[in-house]
C-alpha cells in the first residue's frame, strides 16, 4: 500500500495524482459530510456489497460520502424501464422488486431485493436505458450514487473507483454465472 502524505502545499495536487484515492483527496478537501469522517466500523457493514468488495471500510466511506440517503414507500418507482441512468442504489434497509413489463404489458418481478443489494449499476458502464424497473416493497432506506459524479471521479482516474469498478464486473459475471445456470437446469 502505498501511503500519500499530504499537506496543504499539495493539496492541489491530489486532484490530478492518480494514485490518491478519494478517502485521501475528500479528507483534505472536505468534500463529504462530517458523518463520514473516518468512522470506519460504521461502513463495514457496506463491505459486502458486491460494488464494494475488496474495499477497505474508510474506502467504502469516502464512496457513501458521494452518495445521499433517500428513503421510499411502498409502490414508489425507484427506477423506471426504459428511462436513462442518472443513478445507481445500494440497499440500506428495505425491500424491493425489479420489475419487467411484458409483451401484453403484465408486470413480471425478475427478482426481489433487499438489505446491501445493488441496483441501477449497469448504467455507470452501459450509459443505456434501464432494462427493468425497481418498486419499492416496503418503506425503504437507499443509497444514491450519482452516475454523472463517478464518472468524474474515473475521468480523475481515482483508484478507490476503479477497485469499485473492479467489484462491479464481478457482480455483472456472477449475474451472468447465474443466468447461464439456470438456463441449463
Amino acid at each position: 500500500m502505498i501511503w500519500h502524505v499530504v499537506t496543504p502545499a499539495s493539496s492541489d495536487m491530489l486532484s490530478h495524482d492518480p494514485t490518491c484515492n478519494i478517502a485521501a483527496r475528500s479528507f483534505w478537501n472536505s468534500e463529504w459530510p462530517e458523518e463520514f469522517s473516518v468512522d470506519a466500523p460504521r461502513f463495514e457493514k457496506y463491505s459486502s456489497v458486491p460494488l464494494f468488495e475488496g474495499l477497505q471500510p474508510e474506502e467504502i466511506g469516502a464512496l457513501l460520502g458521494y452518495s445521499e440517503t433517500i428513503e421510499v414507500d411502498p409502490g414508489e418507482v425507484v427506477i423506471q424501464e426504459g428511462q436513462g441512468p442518472d443513478y445507481f442504489y445500494v440497499i440500506a434497509e428495505g425491500v424491493l422488486d425489479v420489475v419487467i413489463t411484458d409483451k401484453v404489458d403484465e408486470a413480471l418481478v425478475l427478482a426481489r431485493l433487499s438489505d446491501l443489494s445493488c441496483f441501477g449499476e449497469m448504467g455507470l458502464v452501459s450509459g443505456q436505458p434501464h432494462s427493468a424497473s425497481v418498486v419499492a416493497v416496503e418503506k425503504s432506506r437507499l443509497r444514491r450514487f450519482s452516475i454523472a459524479r463517478m464518472q468524474e471521479l474515473i475521468e480523475m482516474e481515482d483508484r478507490t473507483v476503479y477497485r469499485m469498478i473492479l467489484g462491479l464486473a464481478r457482480l455483472i459475471s456472477a449475474r451472468l454465472q447465474s443466468s447461464l445456470d439456470r438456463r441449463v437446469d
